[in-house]
This record gives structure tokens, C-alpha cells and sequence, in this order.
């Protein structure tokens, strides 16, 4: 009798459990299930400039990409507004690779805590990534004796350079940067 007791206690326990674990499943299909949020990039001109991401819908974007999976991929000219739409994916936990090209940027949407790797193919070639401790480089023979660069941008984001400026590479991110390193931050800056 006391057996039977302590397996019908086990066999309810497990119900509940169960239940409560397929509800907290259902919830988190559900809640990413119907998301639909706009933010948009502009890729400049200039030559070295990674592109501008937005918040905001732009009023009247070259290209609208929905993005609807990860690893989908992209392609965006140099000069090009882009419209993204977010279609069942949460993209407070995703984040776009972008990879400069002859003509503009390869953009790639991947999972902002997940591991990436980078192919470097020509000197000044420049990524945007989220997390250098997330991010794996490779760098082929003809570029071994090059140094990666890698520079802080104001959205959080990090621009990965091969190739210095000494070298011809230009950087939008890093003229950014010098810009914010004012004397009052000097003046933080710890040193010897």
C-alpha cells in the first residue's frame, strides 16, 4: 500500500512537471512567433565607412530584406538604404555580420551569443561583428604578415580591419573613435 502511495505521489509530481514544462515551451514559440519589428542601415559612400544601422524604418529605403532566419544573407551596394524586417525572429538576440565587398556589404543575420568565423580574402577588407571573444578569424597565406585591427563602434558593435592605415586601409570607426577620445577621457586612461 505504502509503494502504491509513493508511485501515484512520483506519477503526479511528473504530471505537473511536465505540464508546467510544455506550457513555459509553448510560451517561448509563442512569443517570438509574431514579431515583426522594422530597423534599417544605410550603407555610405565613402570608401572605409561600415554601414549606419537605424532603429527607425527609413521613409524610403532602396531595398526592404525581411529577415526570417538565421544565416539568411544579403546583399547591399555601396550608397544603399536597407528597410530590415524581423519576421518570428527576436532581434534583441540577433545581430547582422557585415562583410564589405568590391560594391558594398555582404550582411548575414546570426545570433548575437554564438560563435562566428570571418574569411578574410584582400588587405582592407572590413567586418562588423558583435563580440571579439565570439568571433574567429582566418586569415589566408597572402595576407599572414597583415594585423588585424579591431575598433570599438558607438553602437556596441566591433569593426574587424585587415590592413592598417599606414598601409591605405581607411576606417570610418576609427575616425569615429578618435573623435571621442577627447582630453577628459585621456585623462581616465591608465597608464605606465
Amino acid at each position: 500500500m505504502k509503494r502504491i502511495k509513493i508511485l501515484w505521489v512520483l506519477l503526479i509530481a511528473l504530471t505537473l512537471w511536465s505540464c508546467s514544462t510544455y506550457r513555459e515551451t509553448e510560451r517561448e514559440a509563442t512569443g517570438t512567433e509574431n514579431i515583426k519589428v522594422s530597423k534599417s542601415v544605410i550603407v555610405p559612400k565613402d570608401e572605409g565607412a561600415a554601414p549606419i544601422a537605424g532603429v527607425a524604418e527609413l521613409p524610403s529605403p532602396g531595398q526592404v530584406v525581411t529577415f526570417n532566419g538565421i544565416g539568411q544573407k544579403v546583399h547591399v551596394k555601396t550608397g544603399e538604404s536597407v528597410n530590415f524586417i524581423y519576421d518570428g525572429i527576436d532581434p534583441e538576440k540577433t545581430y547582422i555580420i557585415y562583410e564589405s565587398t568590391d560594391d558594398g556589404y555582404n550582411l548575414e543575420l546570426a545570433w548575437r551569443n554564438e560563435p562566428v568565423i570571418i574569411h578574410f580574402w584582400k588587405l582592407c577588407q572590413i567586418y562588423v561583428v558583435a563580440s571579439p571573444s565570439l568571433t574567429n578569424v582566418d586569415i589566408p597565406g597572402n595576407l599572414n604578415l597583415e594585423q588585424v585591427i579591431w575598433t570599438p563602434r558607438s553602437d556596441g558593435t566591433w569593426e574587424v580591419r585587415i590592413g592598417t592605415v599606414e598601409r591605405g586601409c581607411k576606417s570610418k570607426a576609427l575616425d569615429d573613435l578618435q573623435k571621442m577620445r577627447d582630453k577628459d577621457y585621456e585623462k581616465g586612461v591608465p597608464r605606465k
